[in-house]
């Protein structure tokens, strides 16, 4: 599989593509914080507590980190 680099708070991080940010997160020791969210189950991300900043090419925007994949 391929392998992902990304940045969560200034960290670099390497995680597998297809792999959420929270996931990612997790993985790295980072603390979101979930309401919906329950391993095992498929992500609804429906309460968006676990909402973050992410920015592509100059953008940015916030989703729902249980549910959106890293890049």
């Amino acid at each position: 599989m391929k392998i992902v680099t990304l940045k969560i708070d200034d960290r670099e991080i390497k995680t597998e593509e297809g792999t959420t940010i929270l996931e990612a997160a997790k993985e790295a020791g980072i603390e979101i914080p979930t309401l919906c969210y329950l391993e095992g189950l498929e992500p609804y991300g429906a309460c968006r507590v676990c909402s973050v900043e992410i920015e592509r090419r100059g953008r940015s925007r916030i989703v729902a980190a249980c549910c959106y994949p890293v890049e």
